[in-house]
């Protein structure tokens, strides 16, 4: 990541989110003759691209580009989880996605993907403070790893992301 600043913030998270729709379409394509998982990738990418939208809308309510200096508070906290290794095209999740075809190592890359970005937002929550936005986006990204673990521990089907078990 760039200087870190609210702006950037923003920038990277409406990528993030784009980079992770474009993941979990072709999780859902990798597993397009298993109806449970596709549906549960394919609702994760549409998902991606409301909160894409959100943080669109959010970086152009952004005003003043408020820059985090080192020593403040978040500040190594969110360049700790922008650096993470799981936001890296190269060695994250990421990498060869459309090679995977097990259903555990794509649960297990989608359930690291959505622990990076929840630890990215609560980062970001931590210098922007209370926001209704982020808010409800990282109340969806802990449905999304609560969702993808039920699934992973229990081997059941998909039905929701809004299925309590």
């Amino acid at each position: 990541m760039e200087e870190i600043t609210l702006k950037n913030c923003m920038k990277f998270a409406v990528a993030t989110e784009e980079a992770g729709a474009k993941f979990y379409n072709q999780l859902a394509e990798n597993f397009s003759d298993n109806k449970e998982i596709h549906d549960l990738f394919t609702q994760l990418s549409k998902d991606e691209v409301v909160h894409q939208k959100q943080f669109s809308n959010l970086l152009d309510k952004v005003g003043e580009d408020v820059k985090v200096g080192k020593g403040e508070s978040g500040y190594d906290f969110i360049k700790a989880m922008s650096v993470s290794d799981y936001f890296d095209t190269e060695q994250g999740p990421f990498k060869d996605v459309d090679k995977v075809k097990d259903r555990e190592e794509a649960l297990s890359h989608a359930f690291e993907l959505e622990k990076a970005t929840l630890g990215f937002y609560n980062a970001v929550k931590a210098v922007l403070g209370d926001n209704d936005t982020l808010n409800s986006v990282i109340q969806a990204e802990q449905n999304h790893i609560t969702t993808i673990m039920k699934v992973m521990v229990t081997e059941g089907k998909f039905r929701s992301l809004e299925d309590k078990w």
